[in-house]
């Protein structure tokens, strides 16, 4: 494991911490400003000289805008270690697989990062725990007005900052929501409802990892991808309208879950069959984890801790939702993992965490 990284291994991302608003629903909220330079190609457009020179000038600049501010070259982290950044929201895939010069600088506390010469010259990132995109957007700014500092900026006087994707031109910002729906998943049609709603507003609707990622453990992402017209403050609000709009339905989905007796009843049953898989199983997916946690967690927020024979807490289960992925796994252990190793190893950790020994 790098040793830059090994402050991260300890500490629990900010974003995934407890008291953020509407947390039972909301994880975390990211915002995400796209800017480029003025005077350049777009990333993928630039030689490979005058890229690896804009990252050091970029990393020059940014340097002391971050308190305890860590800087990465991700061509110098192994895959697992890629992996683990990925799972933190700091990094993304087409950072790392970009084929040139990039570069990332990160809040070890997880409240803030860039990325550098990905897609656009500059991502500046902002989190916050539960739903707070006005937090996440602030700190996103912070790092903009760092970058305008040192660095002529493209835009246009009526379209706004010019992006490398034309569907990011505009305010350049992407507002999104991490949202653990396992209420609305069990009754299916509402959760269909749901997101098809979250669609027809021009919102886009993604897995655990953002785009091209699964929604593995009922995790669900849900972002603007209108980007013109508005301010970001303004697309901010309304990702926020609809976040809460889905917050409301899925806890009121729990209460009607609990309150019928059938319902009850079938949950009761599910998660006694997932305990049993997670005290019984030799070795466990990433997926069949995710989907055990999940299980359990709903039972937790539901209040069905007497019924269910055990009282994990609704945070320690989600902590574990991330602590089992396999850039954390392999972090943890220090080493890179096959996937049977991996499997076996996830079982004993999380049968550990939850204080059930094999």
């Amino acid at each position: 494991m790098d040793q830059r990284l090994q402050p991260l291994l300890g500490l629990a991302p900010a974003w995934l911490g407890e008291g953020g608003p509407e947390s039972g629903v909301v994880v975390a909220s990211r915002v995400r400003l796209a800017r480029n330079l003025a005077d350049a190609p777009f990333p993928a457009q630039m030689q490979l000289g005058p890229a690896s020179d804009f990252v050091r000038r970029a990393a020059t600049a940014l340097e002391g805008s971050i308190k305890d501010g860590c800087g990465l070259d991700p061509a110098s982290l192994g895959a697992a270690e890629c992996e683990f950044l990925v799972e933190r929201s700091l990094a993304s895939r087409d950072l790392i697989h970009a084929g040139r010069a990039t570069w990332i600088y990160f809040d070890p506390r997880g409240l803030s990062a860039v990325m550098v010469n990905e897609e656009d010259h500059f991502r500046l990132q902002g989190y916050a725990a539960g739903l707070d995109l006005e937090s996440a957007l602030r700190r996103a700014q912070r790092l903009e007005r760092r970058v305008r500092h040192h660095f002529e900026l493209a835009a246009h006087p009526h379209y706004g900052y010019l992006t490398s994707c034309p569907t990011n031109a505009g305010s350049g910002m992407r507002g999104s929501l991490l949202l653990h729906l396992p209420a609305l998943a069990r009754a299916k049609a509402p959760l269909q409802r749901a997101l098809q709603t979250a669609r027809s507003s021009s919102l886009a609707v993604r897995g655990l990892h953002g785009e091209g990622s699964r929604a593995l453990g009922r995790l669900y992402q849900i972002s603007n991808q209108k980007t013109l017209g508005k301010s970001s403050a303004a697309q901010a609000q309304e990702v926020t309208d609809f976040g809460r709009g889905v917050a409301d339905f899925e806890v009121k989905t729990r209460q009607a879950l609990r309150d019928d007796p059938v319902a009850r009843q079938d949950l009761v049953a599910e998660v006694a069959k997932a305990h049993a898989r997670l005290l019984e199983a030799p070795s466990l997916t990433t997926a069949e984890a995710l989907e055990i946690l999940s299980t359990i967690r709903l039972a937790a927020l539901a209040g069905l801790a007497e019924e269910v024979g055990h009282d994990y807490g609704p945070q320690e289960v989600l902590q574990q939702m991330f602590q089992i992925q396999p850039g954390h796994l392999q972090a943890r252990l220090g080493r890179e993992m096959e996937p049977g190793e991996r499997d076996r190893t996830r079982a004993e950790l999380l049968r550990a965490a939850l204080h059930h020994p094999a």
